[in-house]
């Protein structure tokens, strides 16, 4: 098992209810059951469906850093976390 912490904002918060939570989760787990494992406990799967399109990508506008580097540049949903890792979760962000 691994020990990950996850930083949620802006409206993701809304949805959980949390702004910060850590998660033990089983080693070389990936974002994917990491976002499904946090829907599944404080969004009724709301986060899951907020977080990735219908055909299990990301949302073009959403930004998951994993200890601060964009996962589009790691694997994308399948990146592995490890022991200590810190997740940055960022919904899309409007405004001008």
């Amino acid at each position: 098992m691994i020990k990950v912490k996850v930083r949620i904002f802006a409206t993701f918060r809304d949805i959980v209810g949390i702004k910060e939570t850590d998660l033990q989760l089983p080693s070389n787990d990936t974002i994917r059951s990491l976002v499904q494992t946090l829907s599944n406990k404080y969004s009724q799967g709301k986060l899951e469906r907020e977080v990735f399109d219908e055909s299990g990508k990301v949302q073009k506008y959403v930004k998951i850093l994993v200890n601060g580097r964009d996962i589009d540049f790691i694997d994308g949903p399948s990146t592995q976390l490890k022991d200590g890792d810190i997740v940055a979760m960022f919904p899309p962000v409007g405004g001008g």
